[in-house]
């Protein structure tokens, strides 16, 4: 994952830290989205979801350790 806050692909189209509403860990290197293009539905992207956590919070500036049911704390 990059500074630029791209935090995968889908669709062929890049995937900002910016457009994530929601995180949720899949487990093996995978996560679900919500993103604000799709609405109400999911999508699976090949990214750890501790980094798409880690980026948005930065980008939103949510204090770590701080727990959301949107963007909770993945891991260690």
């Amino acid at each position: 994952m990059s500074d630029s806050g791209i935090i995968g692909e889908a669709y062929g189209r890049k995937i900002h830290a910016r457009e994530v509403v929601a995180i949720d860990e899949a487990g093996g290197g995978l996560c679900w989205v919500r993103l604000t293009r799709f609405g109400d539905d999911w999508l699976l992207i090949r990214s750890d979801a501790r980094d798409v956590s880690r980026a948005v919070r930065k980008l939103r500036q949510i204090p770590a350790g701080e727990q959301s049911d949107r963007f909770p704390e993945v891991g260690g």
